[in-house]
């Protein structure tokens, strides 16, 4: 597929218009995609004090509770009770260093600096003026540079200690809050009575006169093109160019402590304040967020902008993360009476009116411009369909009061059922033809009205059911009808029924699209229909889509179409829908669409309509359940960005964490190795898909989806080399270029070295010479003797042959010892060192072998993959020997479990898997459950105490898989299903 999601391909660096003619230049920041992490999304601390980025694109965050690496997927947590380096939790100031360091202040620990796997704290004793530290760098010399919270800065110059402080003139307080090293070398220093600047080790305070008001300094940022940044106690300020003084950034915004600053690569400047949240300058614009735009709280701390464009805010209550996607959605944080939105339909002269579950909206430049409501006279329930009247009315099909007809905002007719409308008063779709007219799909039939009076077209018409759910006036006149059981065209008052049954079993129509060329497409139930002279042809689960019930069809006009669904947005190019259709290739290729995208919400809604539609300006907009969402496709090519590159996060052999080094030397008899990996990226890391190798071992590339981790077993001496790459399905690209490597030796026994071998050789070579002597000499002191020895000769050239029988039987016996032996080593290439149970590798053999058996005789094939619940927790707080040995048990409980109905293996890490031959889905399901009950039933008390075991687990069916990896990927999907439904249960 082009993509999972096009979070990846579409890394956003600038805005997306709405209405080009009128939008403003910059999108609200409230339409902004927004994250938010708290200590329930896995924080150690709510507040947030510093921000950072290295340069391999790991997050660095400091809390209270120790420092936080985040790869766009997890936190880790480094605090004193796992990093003897750090001396404080207390995380004031993080600093990432040009050659790749991280720098921490913390609030009573001194500065830790983390290099590589090496971590080195300086305190009092090493020279610093206080361990109480607010902020910390490393400049480009290799100075480290300590601001203190009363004792001034110290400059750490290569083990000499320099002190700046009050005492010796250098600065106006001994209360420093930052650092900056400018462009120029030059270092500037935050107090809390003002800016200092320090040249040549000279140190220089900014006089009042410059234009900083009397207040302490917070924040010093130099931006892009050398302009520095302050803020201060009162508002920030900038220097004025090419001039020692300085200016109010903006008087829009208040006099508030500016303890943040970062400027965007727009040139936009975002400042974080004490009391009144987050701010937005553009130009001469101003934008407010807060709290009640779900900011988590108004003192914005720290502030980033990172290398894919998002903008992260932490707060005293958790860390937010603003990134302009390629979807805007509008909703009720813009003003609109709902986040629900049922129709859409473009007004004159620009716009979108927006139907929502509670009223009517119109949407134009850019913001919300009108509402109506029941107090305007609209009905009190949702507004489920709209129709633009040739006269320049506003028709409006609602949920219980029919239709409503509207001008200049303005209610001025209604028809339902108490003034003569049949069908019902519950109105999905509405349409109107050349000759006036209007068509209205109820729930209880088909309603034409012409020049006020009533024709109602039901089952006793022709329809196959009452239950009108969409509309489409052709070109031709001809009006095609969407019911909850199958289509019909009506042409005049002849009514055609179209036979949907053989097509994948669709029923429901939700949306038609039709081509110049007459050509229809609906959008079903079971996947996307197409209609051509005649002929009926679908698109469906088994050709690729990953979800067959669309609400919508829509042309971009640029070859692709645009499909909604309760799972998101796919875009599928037509040039790949008509091959599939034409068997000229499988499965089909297409990009989707989530929340990463922009999209609040990933469901889309149908049964309504129109639910989707191209406007003017050839923007896409879709209703979804938390708003109405837009995206510009011809601008989608301008957010592409490079892959992230693969870092190594953790290499541990024999279980054990080893120092990480382009090459990695191991001692003799280490027997297994465990690689961790990721790639950073905060926009699509949880779409980015893996492969791995390891030379020496495997010839080629093993796809790892998007799995981070992967074990080797049984390893025997020598040199291999790991490699990992990042592939971005949701770009339409391959495997990325550049690939990640790591060598590693492991040192051989001494019988396993070559030198000993060659000795070995040597001696018996020497041995065999020396016999080879002896003998010659034997012979010819018998050979002398000849005559009187012929029978003695003979009976020892008889008792030699005999020995010569013996040794060849002793080289037989030797042959078939080392046979099994080696077989014995085959046995063990394919089962778990740890568990006992098989390995990935075994269960990767018979899992292809078995699905090709069950596709060639259509036999039951299930498939099922367990995961230990919170298995981390075993190993933090009891031991990764207490881990090793709840493993072994979860092992034993699952094979007690299957009984021998299936085949087990360690898939990797605490995950387990069964392969089921000949046993359907549901039996299938019923061993799991039986082996979920077991493992809860595992006493763990003994090393564990406290503590109970459970799984969660997913088995899937091989169903219409074509391949394999398809049925491990379904059983893989169920199992996180199990995971966030809240664990401990089988899904399936």
């Amino acid at each position: 597929m082009l993509g999972l999601s096009v979070a990846l391909s579409l890394w956003v660096h600038s805005a997306l218009a709405g209405d080009a003619s009128q939008a403003s230049a910059e999108k609200p920041i409230a339409a902004f995609y927004r994250e938010t992490w708290t200590t329930r999304q896995g924080l150690p601390h709510n507040q947030v004090n510093a921000i950072a980025q290295t340069r391999d694109g790991y997050l660095w965050l400091g809390t209270w509770e120790g420092l936080v690496r985040y790869n766009g997927l997890e936190f880790q947590l480094f605090d004193r009770s796992n990093t003897p380096a750090m001396k404080d939790n207390g995380v004031r100031s993080v600093r990432a260093a040009s050659g790749g360091a991280v720098v921490i202040g913390t609030s009573r620990g001194g500065v830790t600096v983390k290099q590589g796997d090496a971590w080195k704290t300086w305190r009092v004793a090493d020279g610093l003026a206080q361990d109480e530290i607010m902020d910390a760098l490393l400049d480009r010399q290799g100075r480290l540079w300590a601001a203190t919270e009363s004792q001034g800065v110290t400059c750490l110059d290569h083990g000499k200690a320099v002190q700046f402080n009050v005492g010796n003139g250098a600065l106006p307080s001994d209360v420093a809050f930052a650092l900056l090293e400018a462009s120029d070398g030059s270092l500037w220093v935050a107090t809390a009575r003002g800016l200092v600047h320090i040249v040549d080790g000279r140190a220089r305070p900014v006089p009042r006169s410059a234009g900083l008001p009397d207040a302490p300094v917070f924040r010093v940022v130099e931006n892009a093109k050398g302009d520095l940044l302050v803020g201060t106690e009162r508002g920030a300020y900038r220097r004025i160019r090419g001039s020692s003084r300085f200016a109010l950034v903006s008087s829009l915004l208040p006099s508030d402590g500016v303890p943040s600053l970062q400027e965007d690569a727009a040139g936009h400047l975002w400042v974080g304040t004490v009391n009144n949240g987050l701010f937005r300058l553009a130009g001469a614009e101003v934008e407010q967020f807060t709290s009640g735009r779900e900011l988590p709280n108004n003192r914005v701390a720290s502030l980033l902008v990172d290398r894919e464009g998002s903008i992260w805010a932490g707060t005293n209550a958790g860390l937010m993360r603003l990134s302009d996607a390629p979807f805007t959605t509008w909703n009720s944080d813009q003003g609109m009476t709902d986040d629900y939105v049922r129709a859409l339909y473009e007004a004159p002269g620009g716009g979108m009116w927006i139907g929502t579950g509670r009223g009517l909206n119109l949407w134009r430049g850019n913001r919300i411009v009108a509402r109506y409501t029941k107090a305007d006279g609209m009905p009190g329930d949702s507004v489920l369909s709209l129709l633009q009247s040739r006269d320049g009315s506003l028709l409006i099909g609602s949920y219980t009061d029919g239709v409503l007809r509207m001008r200049d905002g303005r209610i001025v007719a209604r028809y339902d059922s108490a003034r003569g409308m049949p069908g019902s008063n519950q109105v999905r779709a509405l349409a109107e033809d050349a000759d006036g007219n209007v068509w209205i799909g109820t729930t209880r039939g088909l309603v034409r009205m012409r020049d006020g009076k009533y024709t109602l077209f039901g089952t006793a018409q022709g329809l196959q059911r009452d239950f009108i759910i969409s509309l489409h006036m052709g070109r031709d006149g001809t009006l095609w009808v969407g019911t909850s059981n199958g289509a019909v065209r009506i042409s005049g008052e002849t009514v055609q029924q179209l036979d949907m049954r053989a097509t994948n079993g669709a029923q429901d129509v939700f949306g038609f699209l039709e081509d110049p060329d007459g050509t229809l497409w609906m959008a079903t139930d079971r996947g996307l229909l197409r209609y051509r002279n005649g002929t009926l042809q679908g698109l469906g689960l088994a050709d690729g889509l990953p979800i067959d019930t669309l609400f919508a069809v829509v042309d971009d006009r640029l070859g692709n179409l645009w499909l909604t669904s309760n799972r998101g947005v796919l875009r599928l190019p037509r040039k790949e829908a008509e091959a599939v259709l034409a068997g000229r290739r499988s499965p089909l290729r297409f990009d989707h669409f989530g929340e990463a995208d922009g999209l609040v919400s990933s469901q889309a809604n149908g049964g309504s309509g129109p639910v989707a539609l191209r406007d003017a300006q050839g923007h896409i907009w879709v209703a979804t359940a938390r708003g109405a969402a837009v995206i510009d496709p011809a601008s989608l090519g301008k957010y592409r960005h490079e892959l992230p590159h693969a870092v190594l996060e953790q290499v541990l052999a024999d279980d054990k964490p080893v120092t990480l080094a382009e090459t990695v030397r191991l001692p003799a008899g280490t027997r297994k190795l465990e690689f961790r990996y990721a790639a950073p990226s905060f926009l699509a890391s949880r779409f980015l898909r893996y492969r791995h190798r390891l030379d020496g071992l495997e010839s080629g590339w093993v796809e790892q989806g998007n799995r981070r981790v992967v074990q080797y077993t049984n390893l025997g001496p020598g040199s291999y080399r790991f490699d990992v790459n990042v592939s971005a399905p949701g770009l339409g690209r391959g495997w990325g270029p550049g690939v990640t490597s790591v060598g590693i030796e492991i040192a051989p026994q001494p019988w396993q070295r070559r030198s000993f071998v060659a000795a070995a050789a040597l001696l018996g070579a020497l041995l065999v010479y020396g016999l080879f002597l002896w003998r010659v000499s034997h012979l010819r002191q018998r050979a002398l003797r000849l005559e009187d020895m012929v029978e003695d000769r003979t009976r020892d050239l008889r008792e030699h042959a005999e020995r010569l029988r013996d040794s060849d039987q002793e080289k037989s016996l030797l042959l078939e010892r080392l046979r099994k032996q080696s077989e014995a080593f085959e046995r063990m290439a394919l089962e778990d060192a740890l568990t006992g149970v098989g390995n990935r590798r075994s269960l990767d053999a018979e899992l292809q072998l078995a699905f090709g058996r069950a596709v060639r005789s259509r036999r039951d094939l299930c498939f099922a993959l367990f995961d230990v619940d919170e298995f981390k927790q075993i190993n933090d707080r009891y031991s990764h020997a207490a881990g090793d040995r709840a493993l072994i048990a979860v092992a034993h409980a699952l094979r007690d479990g299957l009984d021998g109905a299936g085949m087990l293996a360690r898939w990797g890490g605490e995950e387990f898997a069964v392969l089921f031959e000949r046993i359907t889905l549901e039996r299938a399901r019923a061993i799991c459950e039986a082996m979920r009950q077991r493992v809860r039933d595992v006493d763990c008390s003994a090393y564990a105490p406290g503590w109970t075991l459970s799984v969660s687990g997913g088995v899937a069916e091989r169903g219409d898989a074509v391949r394999y990896e398809t049925l491990v990927a379904r059983a893989d999907a169920l199992l996180y299903e199990a995971k966030r439904a809240g664990r401990n249960r089988i899904v399936g």
